[in-house]
């Protein structure tokens, strides 16, 4: 998927510079930009900051398997304080249990289980009393 919207940016690029009648020189005029950005960007920057280093701390903190994806997914929705759901994964299937108390409730945690990157079927035995 990467590779075919990237793709499409190269395409729309060169379908612009086609447009603009771009030049050779012109290139190097942005190449040199270019340069000269980086440069001011780079010199502005304490030597000591890296960069990557919040990425780098965000990525860990963003749950990695289907099952830790949806229990998150299930924590941080506010409909769903006091509501206690286990969440069990089998590969990229997802069994969802507990007891609910209306079928409301249900049916937003099997939505937000099922629109999970990652998960690719949801086993629902929640159980809803009747009232």
């Amino acid at each position: 998927m990467r590779q075919f919207a990237a793709f499409l940016i190269l395409v729309g690029l060169f379908v612009v510079l086609v447009g603009t009648q771009f030049q050779a020189s012109d290139g190097d005029k942005l190449a040199a930009v270019a340069r000269l950005a980086g440069a001011k960007i780079r010199s502005a920057m304490p030597p000591a900051v890296n960069v990557a280093a919040p990425v780098d701390a965000l990525r860990r903190e963003l749950p990695v398997r289907p099952d830790e994806a949806v229990r998150a997914r299930l924590a941080a929705d506010k409909r769903l304080i006091n509501v206690n759901v286990t969440v069990v994964a089998d590969g990229t299937a997802i069994r969802l249990r507990g007891v609910l108390s209306d079928a409301r409730m249900r049916k937003i945690i099997l939505s937000l289980a099922e629109n999970t990157i990652g998960v690719e079927q949801v086993v629902d035995e929640l159980a809803v009393p009747a009232s």
